[in-house]
Protein backbone atom coordinates (compact mmCIF):
# COMPACT_ATOMS: atom_id res chain seq x y z
CA UNK A 1 0.00 0.00 0.00
CA UNK A 2 2.76 2.32 0.56
CA UNK A 3 4.66 2.15 -2.38
CA UNK A 4 1.34 2.43 -4.49
CA UNK A 5 0.91 5.81 -2.49
CA UNK A 6 4.49 6.65 -3.54
CA UNK A 7 3.42 6.34 -6.94
CA UNK A 8 0.83 8.74 -6.57
CA UNK A 9 2.57 11.36 -4.83
CA UNK A 10 3.69 13.10 -8.48
CA UNK A 11 -0.03 13.92 -9.15
CA UNK A 12 -1.82 15.26 -5.76
CA UNK A 13 -1.18 17.19 -3.28
CA UNK A 14 0.43 15.65 -0.01
CA UNK A 15 -3.09 16.57 1.66
CA UNK A 16 -4.44 14.41 -0.44
CA UNK A 17 -2.68 11.05 -0.18
CA UNK A 18 -2.90 9.47 3.17
CA UNK A 19 -4.54 6.23 3.07
CA UNK A 20 -8.44 6.57 3.05
CA UNK A 21 -9.46 6.24 6.59
CA UNK A 22 -12.21 3.30 6.15
CA UNK A 23 -9.33 1.27 5.21
CA UNK A 24 -7.32 2.14 8.24
CA UNK A 25 -7.57 0.56 11.79
CA UNK A 26 -10.18 3.09 13.32
CA UNK A 27 -12.59 1.17 15.31
CA UNK A 28 -14.79 4.85 15.85
CA UNK A 29 -15.71 4.05 12.20
CA UNK A 30 -18.86 2.44 11.00
CA UNK A 31 -18.41 -0.53 9.41
CA UNK A 32 -18.09 -0.25 5.63
CA UNK A 33 -20.81 -3.04 5.39
CA UNK A 34 -23.19 -1.37 7.46
CA UNK A 35 -23.49 1.13 5.41
CA UNK A 36 -26.90 1.16 3.20
CA UNK A 37 -25.58 0.91 -0.28
CA UNK A 38 -27.07 2.79 -3.45
CA UNK A 39 -27.89 -0.02 -5.79
CA UNK A 40 -27.30 0.31 -9.99
CA UNK A 41 -29.37 -2.21 -11.84
CA UNK A 42 -27.56 -3.94 -14.67
CA UNK A 43 -27.10 -1.20 -17.97
CA UNK A 44 -26.89 -1.63 -22.18
CA UNK A 45 -23.25 -1.81 -23.64
CA UNK A 46 -22.85 0.92 -26.62
CA UNK A 47 -22.91 -0.45 -29.79
CA UNK A 48 -19.70 -0.32 -31.84
CA UNK A 49 -18.56 3.31 -32.36
CA UNK A 50 -18.33 5.15 -35.73
CA UNK A 51 -15.41 6.45 -36.56
CA UNK A 52 -14.25 9.87 -35.19
CA UNK A 53 -15.76 9.02 -31.80
CA UNK A 54 -14.60 7.85 -28.60
CA UNK A 55 -14.77 4.30 -27.32
CA UNK A 56 -16.80 3.87 -24.51
CA UNK A 57 -16.22 1.64 -21.66
CA UNK A 58 -19.14 2.91 -19.48
CA UNK A 59 -22.15 4.26 -19.43
CA UNK A 60 -23.33 7.03 -17.41
CA UNK A 61 -26.67 7.40 -15.70
CA UNK A 62 -27.73 10.95 -13.61
CA UNK A 63 -28.88 10.35 -10.21
CA UNK A 64 -29.03 12.58 -7.44
CA UNK A 65 -28.39 11.74 -4.03
CA UNK A 66 -26.69 13.70 -1.20
CA UNK A 67 -24.93 13.12 2.29
CA UNK A 68 -27.78 14.38 3.90
CA UNK A 69 -30.07 11.47 2.94
CA UNK A 70 -27.07 9.11 1.83
CA UNK A 71 -24.18 6.81 3.18
CA UNK A 72 -22.72 8.18 6.53
CA UNK A 73 -21.20 10.56 8.67
CA UNK A 74 -18.21 9.67 11.68
CA UNK A 75 -16.25 11.75 13.31
CA UNK A 76 -12.33 11.41 13.46
CA UNK A 77 -10.21 11.64 16.70
CA UNK A 78 -8.35 14.86 15.26
CA UNK A 79 -12.19 16.46 14.98
CA UNK A 80 -12.86 16.28 11.23
CA UNK A 81 -15.45 14.48 9.66
CA UNK A 82 -15.46 11.93 6.88
CA UNK A 83 -18.19 10.78 5.40
CA UNK A 84 -18.59 7.59 3.38
CA UNK A 85 -20.93 6.11 0.62
CA UNK A 86 -21.17 2.52 -0.74
CA UNK A 87 -22.44 2.35 -4.52
CA UNK A 88 -22.75 -1.24 -6.02
CA UNK A 89 -23.24 -1.44 -9.55
CA UNK A 90 -25.20 -5.33 -10.38
CA UNK A 91 -22.66 -7.43 -12.46
CA UNK A 92 -20.52 -4.36 -13.12
CA UNK A 93 -16.35 -4.54 -14.32
CA UNK A 94 -16.22 -1.55 -12.92
CA UNK A 95 -17.72 1.60 -11.24
CA UNK A 96 -17.47 5.50 -11.15
CA UNK A 97 -19.03 8.33 -9.22
CA UNK A 98 -19.86 12.09 -9.74
CA UNK A 99 -20.27 14.55 -7.19
CA UNK A 100 -21.04 18.44 -7.86
CA UNK A 101 -18.10 20.73 -6.81
CA UNK A 102 -18.27 23.14 -3.88
CA UNK A 103 -16.98 25.18 -1.84
CA UNK A 104 -16.66 22.35 1.02
CA UNK A 105 -15.76 20.26 -1.21
CA UNK A 106 -12.82 22.05 -2.59
CA UNK A 107 -11.82 22.49 1.26
CA UNK A 108 -11.90 18.48 1.53
CA UNK A 109 -10.07 15.56 0.59
CA UNK A 110 -10.96 12.78 -1.08
CA UNK A 111 -10.84 9.04 -2.41
CA UNK A 112 -12.73 6.50 -4.36
CA UNK A 113 -11.29 2.87 -3.52
CA UNK A 114 -12.72 -1.27 -3.74
CA UNK A 115 -13.93 -2.52 -0.99
CA UNK A 116 -10.80 -4.74 -0.36
CA UNK A 117 -8.57 -1.05 -0.78
CA UNK A 118 -6.90 -3.37 -3.89
CA UNK A 119 -7.54 -0.14 -6.03
CA UNK A 120 -7.37 3.30 -4.65
CA UNK A 121 -7.73 6.53 -6.42
CA UNK A 122 -7.72 10.40 -4.88
CA UNK A 123 -10.62 13.01 -6.37
CA UNK A 124 -9.21 16.10 -7.88
CA UNK A 125 -11.94 18.20 -5.43
CA UNK A 126 -10.61 21.62 -6.21
CA UNK A 127 -12.03 22.05 -9.40
CA UNK A 128 -15.26 23.93 -10.54
CA UNK A 129 -16.61 21.40 -12.90
CA UNK A 130 -17.98 18.33 -11.60
CA UNK A 131 -15.72 15.93 -10.00
CA UNK A 132 -15.23 12.68 -12.06
CA UNK A 133 -13.92 9.85 -9.81
CA UNK A 134 -11.62 7.48 -12.09
CA UNK A 135 -13.74 3.74 -12.83
CA UNK A 136 -12.85 1.15 -9.63
CA UNK A 137 -12.39 -2.07 -11.05
CA UNK A 138 -15.34 -4.90 -9.71
CA UNK A 139 -19.23 -4.25 -8.79
CA UNK A 140 -18.45 -1.87 -5.37
CA UNK A 141 -17.07 1.36 -4.74
CA UNK A 142 -17.01 2.94 -1.69
CA UNK A 143 -16.70 7.56 -1.57
CA UNK A 144 -14.74 8.62 0.63
CA UNK A 145 -14.78 12.23 1.76
CA UNK A 146 -12.83 13.96 4.61
CA UNK A 147 -13.50 17.24 5.29
CA UNK A 148 -12.21 20.27 6.56
CA UNK A 149 -11.48 20.70 9.80
CA UNK A 150 -13.82 24.13 10.48
CA UNK A 151 -16.65 22.28 8.57
CA UNK A 152 -18.94 20.14 10.05
CA UNK A 153 -21.22 17.74 8.13
CA UNK A 154 -21.38 20.06 4.59
CA UNK A 155 -23.45 19.22 2.21
CA UNK A 156 -21.74 16.69 -0.60
CA UNK A 157 -24.07 15.86 -3.59
CA UNK A 158 -23.72 12.91 -5.41
CA UNK A 159 -24.77 14.08 -9.20
CA UNK A 160 -23.94 10.48 -10.99
CA UNK A 161 -23.22 7.05 -11.49
CA UNK A 162 -21.22 5.59 -13.76
CA UNK A 163 -21.62 1.55 -14.80
CA UNK A 164 -18.21 -0.12 -16.48
CA UNK A 165 -18.02 -2.74 -19.10
CA UNK A 166 -14.89 -2.96 -18.56
CA UNK A 167 -12.20 -2.07 -16.05
CA UNK A 168 -9.59 -0.15 -16.97
CA UNK A 169 -6.43 -1.35 -14.64
CA UNK A 170 -7.55 -5.00 -15.61
CA UNK A 171 -7.03 -6.33 -18.60
CA UNK A 172 -8.80 -9.68 -18.78
CA UNK A 173 -11.97 -7.70 -19.18
CA UNK A 174 -10.63 -5.42 -21.61
CA UNK A 175 -12.40 -5.40 -25.55
CA UNK A 176 -9.80 -7.89 -27.42
CA UNK A 177 -8.02 -6.21 -30.35
CA UNK A 178 -7.00 -7.64 -33.60
CA UNK A 179 -4.53 -10.34 -33.96
CA UNK A 180 -2.77 -8.03 -36.28
CA UNK A 181 -1.78 -6.10 -34.26
CA UNK A 182 2.18 -5.50 -33.07
CA UNK A 183 2.95 -5.38 -29.15
CA UNK A 184 5.08 -2.47 -28.74
CA UNK A 185 7.77 -5.55 -27.02
CA UNK A 186 7.84 -7.13 -30.39
CA UNK A 187 11.14 -6.57 -31.89
CA UNK A 188 9.12 -4.24 -34.63
CA UNK A 189 9.23 -1.63 -31.36
CA UNK A 190 13.20 -1.82 -30.76
CA UNK A 191 14.16 1.50 -32.91
CA UNK A 192 11.11 3.04 -31.34
CA UNK A 193 11.97 2.38 -27.12
CA UNK A 194 11.77 6.03 -26.60
CA UNK A 195 8.46 7.40 -28.25
CA UNK A 196 6.94 4.33 -26.79
CA UNK A 197 7.34 5.31 -23.26
CA UNK A 198 5.79 8.80 -24.14
CA UNK A 199 2.44 7.35 -25.12
CA UNK A 200 -0.66 6.91 -22.65
CA UNK A 201 -3.59 5.35 -22.64
CA UNK A 202 -6.37 7.33 -20.16
CA UNK A 203 -10.21 7.60 -19.70
CA UNK A 204 -12.17 10.64 -19.21
CA UNK A 205 -16.08 11.03 -18.59
CA UNK A 206 -18.27 12.84 -20.54
CA UNK A 207 -21.96 13.44 -20.64
CA UNK A 208 -22.38 9.75 -21.98
CA UNK A 209 -20.44 7.68 -19.61
CA UNK A 210 -16.30 7.32 -19.21
CA UNK A 211 -14.26 6.74 -22.68
CA UNK A 212 -10.56 5.50 -23.64
CA UNK A 213 -8.65 7.49 -25.99
CA UNK A 214 -4.68 7.69 -26.38
CA UNK A 215 -2.06 10.84 -26.16
CA UNK A 216 1.19 11.50 -26.13
CA UNK A 217 3.67 13.54 -24.35
CA UNK A 218 5.32 16.25 -26.10
CA UNK A 219 8.38 18.27 -25.87
CA UNK A 220 8.66 22.11 -25.94
CA UNK A 221 11.60 24.37 -27.13
CA UNK A 222 11.88 25.70 -23.49
CA UNK A 223 12.87 21.64 -22.51
CA UNK A 224 11.51 22.26 -18.75
CA UNK A 225 9.62 18.74 -18.55
CA UNK A 226 5.95 21.14 -18.65
CA UNK A 227 3.68 18.00 -18.98
CA UNK A 228 2.18 18.78 -22.28
CA UNK A 229 0.09 16.42 -23.58
CA UNK A 230 -1.27 15.49 -27.49
CA UNK A 231 -4.47 13.62 -28.10
CA UNK A 232 -7.85 14.13 -29.83
CA UNK A 233 -10.32 17.11 -30.15
CA UNK A 234 -12.75 14.38 -30.13
CA UNK A 235 -11.78 12.59 -27.26
CA UNK A 236 -10.96 15.78 -24.70
CA UNK A 237 -13.05 19.24 -26.09
CA UNK A 238 -13.82 20.88 -22.34
CA UNK A 239 -11.64 21.83 -19.14
CA UNK A 240 -14.20 19.06 -17.50
CA UNK A 241 -13.06 16.23 -19.59
CA UNK A 242 -9.66 17.19 -19.30
CA UNK A 243 -10.09 17.15 -15.23
CA UNK A 244 -11.72 13.55 -15.56
CA UNK A 245 -8.48 12.10 -17.28
CA UNK A 246 -6.70 9.36 -16.12
CA UNK A 247 -3.64 8.19 -17.45
CA UNK A 248 -1.91 4.74 -17.85
CA UNK A 249 1.65 4.54 -18.68
CA UNK A 250 3.92 1.35 -19.96
CA UNK A 251 0.30 -0.38 -20.68
CA UNK A 252 1.74 -3.17 -22.69
CA UNK A 253 2.65 -6.83 -22.64
CA UNK A 254 5.40 -8.33 -20.84
CA UNK A 255 6.23 -10.87 -24.57
CA UNK A 256 5.78 -10.18 -28.14
CA UNK A 257 2.12 -12.25 -29.09
CA UNK A 258 1.54 -13.24 -25.74
CA UNK A 259 -1.56 -13.02 -23.17
CA UNK A 260 -2.27 -9.79 -22.63
CA UNK A 261 -1.10 -9.08 -19.16
CA UNK A 262 -0.28 -5.08 -19.05
CA UNK A 263 0.03 -3.63 -15.87
CA UNK A 264 -1.69 -0.07 -15.56
CA UNK A 265 -0.10 0.57 -12.06
CA UNK A 266 1.33 3.62 -13.28
CA UNK A 267 -1.31 5.95 -13.75
CA UNK A 268 -2.10 9.48 -12.91
CA UNK A 269 -5.21 11.55 -12.89
CA UNK A 270 -5.83 15.35 -14.18
CA UNK A 271 -5.21 17.64 -16.48
CA UNK A 272 -6.44 20.80 -17.83
CA UNK A 273 -7.02 22.06 -21.86
CA UNK A 274 -4.73 24.18 -23.14
CA UNK A 275 -5.63 24.53 -26.59
CA UNK A 276 -7.80 22.72 -29.23
CA UNK A 277 -8.89 22.91 -32.59
CA UNK A 278 -11.95 20.94 -34.89
CA UNK A 279 -10.39 21.69 -38.03
CA UNK A 280 -7.12 19.05 -37.07
CA UNK A 281 -9.11 17.17 -34.37
CA UNK A 282 -6.23 17.88 -31.92
CA UNK A 283 -6.57 18.42 -28.31
CA UNK A 284 -3.39 19.63 -26.02
CA UNK A 285 -3.53 19.63 -22.26
CA UNK A 286 -0.90 20.21 -19.55
CA UNK A 287 -1.56 17.22 -16.88
CA UNK A 288 -1.32 17.80 -13.17
CA UNK A 289 1.95 17.00 -12.43
CA UNK A 290 4.56 15.65 -14.84
CA UNK A 291 4.69 11.67 -14.56
CA UNK A 292 5.83 10.29 -11.41
CA UNK A 293 9.98 9.56 -12.65
CA UNK A 294 9.42 5.87 -11.77
CA UNK A 295 7.28 5.66 -14.65
CA UNK A 296 10.27 6.33 -16.84
CA UNK A 297 8.54 8.65 -19.65
CA UNK A 298 9.95 10.26 -22.44
CA UNK A 299 8.70 13.81 -23.80
CA UNK A 300 8.50 13.09 -27.96
CA UNK A 301 9.82 15.83 -30.38
CA UNK A 302 7.41 16.51 -33.31
CA UNK A 303 8.13 18.10 -36.55
CA UNK A 304 5.73 21.74 -37.38
CA UNK A 305 6.76 22.10 -40.86
CA UNK A 306 4.88 21.23 -43.97
CA UNK A 307 7.62 19.03 -45.69
CA UNK A 308 6.28 16.24 -46.67
CA UNK A 309 6.88 12.51 -44.42
CA UNK A 310 8.70 10.11 -46.57
CA UNK A 311 6.77 7.29 -44.16
CA UNK A 312 4.67 7.12 -40.80
CA UNK A 313 4.69 5.39 -37.17
CA UNK A 314 1.56 5.04 -35.04
CA UNK A 315 1.95 3.94 -31.55
CA UNK A 316 -1.00 3.49 -29.88
CA UNK A 317 -3.76 1.19 -27.46
CA UNK A 318 -6.49 -0.26 -29.92
CA UNK A 319 -9.50 -0.70 -28.19
CA UNK A 320 -7.83 0.24 -24.77
CA UNK A 321 -5.81 -2.70 -25.19
CA UNK A 322 -2.15 -2.78 -24.41
CA UNK A 323 0.13 -0.60 -26.56
CA UNK A 324 0.50 -1.59 -29.93
CA UNK A 325 3.06 0.05 -33.19
CA UNK A 326 2.16 0.12 -36.35
CA UNK A 327 3.92 1.27 -39.96
CA UNK A 328 3.40 2.86 -43.22
CA UNK A 329 6.47 2.70 -45.70
CA UNK A 330 4.48 4.51 -48.14
CA UNK A 331 4.68 8.23 -48.12
CA UNK A 332 1.53 9.75 -46.14
CA UNK A 333 -0.64 11.98 -48.58
CA UNK A 334 -1.75 15.34 -47.92
CA UNK A 335 -5.30 15.78 -47.83
CA UNK A 336 -8.77 16.65 -45.87
CA UNK A 337 -10.21 14.74 -43.34
CA UNK A 338 -12.17 11.42 -44.92
CA UNK A 339 -10.39 12.78 -48.27
CA UNK A 340 -9.08 10.50 -50.97
CA UNK A 341 -7.46 13.10 -53.17
CA UNK A 342 -4.28 15.26 -52.11
CA UNK A 343 -3.87 18.58 -51.64
CA UNK A 344 -0.71 20.49 -50.11
CA UNK A 345 -3.00 23.19 -48.27
CA UNK A 346 -4.44 20.03 -46.87
CA UNK A 347 -5.31 19.61 -42.53
CA UNK A 348 -4.40 16.25 -42.42
CA UNK A 349 -1.74 13.36 -43.02
CA UNK A 350 -3.66 10.40 -45.09
CA UNK A 351 -2.72 6.67 -43.78
CA UNK A 352 -3.68 4.71 -47.38
CA UNK A 353 -3.15 1.91 -45.80
CA UNK A 354 -1.10 0.10 -43.20
CA UNK A 355 1.81 -2.18 -43.95
CA UNK A 356 2.41 -3.70 -40.51
CA UNK A 357 -0.11 -3.53 -37.81
CA UNK A 358 -3.53 -1.43 -37.12
CA UNK A 359 -5.75 0.92 -36.01
CA UNK A 360 -8.51 0.81 -33.77
CA UNK A 361 -11.44 2.55 -31.35
CA UNK A 362 -9.13 3.31 -28.64
CA UNK A 363 -7.08 4.37 -30.91
CA UNK A 364 -7.99 7.92 -31.03
CA UNK A 365 -5.73 10.59 -30.16
CA UNK A 366 -2.35 8.78 -31.18
CA UNK A 367 0.55 10.41 -32.61
CA UNK A 368 1.98 9.66 -36.10
CA UNK A 369 5.30 10.12 -36.48
CA UNK A 370 7.86 10.42 -39.64
CA UNK A 371 10.82 9.00 -40.54
CA UNK A 372 12.67 11.30 -38.26
CA UNK A 373 11.09 10.38 -35.10
CA UNK A 374 8.96 13.65 -35.32
CA UNK A 375 5.18 13.81 -34.59
CA UNK A 376 3.57 15.22 -37.37
CA UNK A 377 -0.39 14.79 -36.40
CA UNK A 378 -2.99 12.90 -34.47
CA UNK A 379 -5.57 10.25 -35.15
CA UNK A 380 -8.99 11.81 -36.10
CA UNK A 381 -10.84 8.62 -37.28
CA UNK A 382 -10.95 6.51 -40.44
CA UNK A 383 -11.65 2.90 -41.33
CA UNK A 384 -8.59 0.79 -40.62
CA UNK A 385 -8.55 -2.55 -38.87
CA UNK A 386 -7.53 -6.12 -39.21
CA UNK A 387 -8.23 -7.83 -42.76
CA UNK A 388 -8.74 -4.58 -44.75
CA UNK A 389 -6.71 -1.93 -46.28
CA UNK A 390 -8.62 1.03 -45.77
CA UNK A 391 -6.99 4.44 -44.75
CA UNK A 392 -6.75 6.82 -41.72
CA UNK A 393 -6.62 10.55 -41.04
CA UNK A 394 -4.17 12.52 -39.18
CA UNK A 395 -4.71 16.22 -38.24
CA UNK A 396 -1.73 17.79 -39.39
CA UNK A 397 0.19 19.22 -36.54
CA UNK A 398 1.82 22.17 -39.00
CA UNK A 399 -1.68 23.41 -39.34
CA UNK A 400 -2.21 22.97 -35.49
CA UNK A 401 1.10 24.81 -34.94
CA UNK A 402 -0.56 28.63 -36.00
CA UNK A 403 -4.52 28.09 -36.14
CA UNK A 404 -6.34 31.37 -36.05
CA UNK A 405 -3.00 33.24 -36.49
CA UNK A 406 -1.60 31.14 -33.57
CA UNK A 407 -4.17 32.24 -30.84
CA UNK A 408 -3.58 30.32 -27.70
CA UNK A 409 -6.67 28.85 -27.13
CA UNK A 410 -6.38 26.61 -30.50
CA UNK A 411 -2.67 26.78 -31.63
CA UNK A 412 -0.05 24.82 -30.39
CA UNK A 413 3.03 27.35 -31.27
CA UNK A 414 2.24 29.38 -28.05
CA UNK A 415 2.65 26.04 -26.08
CA UNK A 416 5.31 24.08 -27.17
CA UNK A 417 7.49 27.68 -28.36
CA UNK A 418 6.46 29.09 -25.41
CA UNK A 419 9.12 31.85 -25.36
CA UNK A 420 8.26 32.46 -29.05
CA UNK A 421 11.38 32.21 -30.57
CA UNK A 422 9.71 31.30 -33.69
CA UNK A 423 12.74 28.32 -34.63
CA UNK A 424 12.91 25.60 -34.29
CA UNK A 425 10.08 24.12 -35.51
CA UNK A 426 11.44 20.25 -35.81
CA UNK A 427 12.72 19.34 -32.63
CA UNK A 428 13.86 16.00 -31.22
CA UNK A 429 12.48 14.19 -28.11
CA UNK A 430 14.11 14.31 -24.87
CA UNK A 431 14.17 12.55 -21.16
CA UNK A 432 13.19 14.90 -18.24
CA UNK A 433 16.93 14.26 -16.86
CA UNK A 434 18.23 15.61 -20.12
CA UNK A 435 16.47 18.49 -20.44
CA UNK A 436 16.98 19.99 -16.78
CA UNK A 437 14.87 22.72 -15.73
CA UNK A 438 11.64 23.02 -13.10
CA UNK A 439 8.43 22.88 -14.31
CA UNK A 440 6.93 26.30 -14.47
CA UNK A 441 3.13 27.24 -13.15
CA UNK A 442 0.28 26.13 -14.90
CA UNK A 443 0.14 27.71 -18.18
CA UNK A 444 -3.32 29.98 -18.75
CA UNK A 445 -5.79 28.12 -20.15
CA UNK A 446 -8.68 29.35 -22.42
CA UNK A 447 -11.03 26.81 -21.12
CA UNK A 448 -10.86 26.67 -17.34
CA UNK A 449 -14.80 28.67 -17.00
CA UNK A 450 -16.45 26.64 -19.88
CA UNK A 451 -18.74 25.87 -17.36
CA UNK A 452 -19.20 21.78 -18.42
CA UNK A 453 -19.46 21.15 -21.90
CA UNK A 454 -18.61 17.10 -20.85
CA UNK A 455 -21.19 15.63 -23.49
CA UNK A 456 -18.04 14.57 -25.83
CA UNK A 457 -18.24 12.24 -28.50
CA UNK A 458 -21.38 11.40 -30.80
CA UNK A 459 -23.10 10.03 -27.95
CA UNK A 460 -25.79 10.96 -26.50
CA UNK A 461 -26.07 11.96 -22.61
CA UNK A 462 -26.59 9.66 -19.61
CA UNK A 463 -29.89 8.00 -18.63
CA UNK A 464 -31.62 8.33 -15.77
CA UNK A 465 -35.46 7.77 -15.06
CA UNK A 466 -36.30 4.37 -16.91
CA UNK A 467 -33.17 2.60 -15.19
CA UNK A 468 -33.43 0.89 -11.33
CA UNK A 469 -31.48 2.60 -8.83
CA UNK A 470 -32.66 0.85 -5.17
CA UNK A 471 -31.98 1.04 -2.06
CA UNK A 472 -31.16 -2.27 -0.40
CA UNK A 473 -30.70 -2.32 3.70
CA UNK A 474 -27.73 -3.89 4.78
CA UNK A 475 -29.49 -7.05 6.15
CA UNK A 476 -30.45 -7.96 2.50
CA UNK A 477 -26.58 -7.77 1.73
CA UNK A 478 -24.92 -9.17 4.06
CA UNK A 479 -23.86 -12.19 2.58
CA UNK A 480 -22.61 -10.08 -0.31
CA UNK A 481 -20.11 -7.93 2.30
CA UNK A 482 -19.29 -11.32 3.67
CA UNK A 483 -17.37 -12.03 0.57
CA UNK A 484 -15.14 -8.61 0.67
CA UNK A 485 -12.64 -8.48 2.88
CA UNK A 486 -10.22 -5.78 4.17
CA UNK A 487 -12.88 -4.11 5.89
CA UNK A 488 -12.03 -2.70 9.15
CA UNK A 489 -13.82 -0.56 11.96
CA UNK A 490 -16.91 -0.63 14.01
CA UNK A 491 -18.81 -4.11 14.62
Amino acid sequence: MKWSWWLLSVAFPMSALAAPVGLGSNDSLTRAEAINPVVLAPQTAFAAPEPGTPLYIARAVEFRASSETTGVWDQLPDRRWVWRAVIHARDALSVGVTLDASPALGRSTGHVYSPQGSSIYPLRTQTQERVHSPLVGGDTLILEIVTAAADSHPRFTISRLDYGFSDPANPSTQHKSGSCNVDTVCPEGDAWRDEIRSVASYAASSGAGTFSCTGTLLANTSGDGRPLFLTANHCISSESLANSMTLYWNFETSTCGGTPNGSRTDSQSGASLLAASATTDFALVELDARPNTAFDTYYSGWNATSSAPTQGTAIHHPLGDEKAISFEYAAPASTNYSSTGTTAAGTHWRIIDWDVGTTERGSSGSALWDQNKRIIGQLEGGGAACGNDESDWYGKLAVSWSNDGSNPCSSLSPHLDPNGTGAPTSIAGYDLNEAGGTTLPLSDACYRADGGGDNGGAIGGGSSGSLLLTWLAPLLLAGWWRRRSGLRGKH
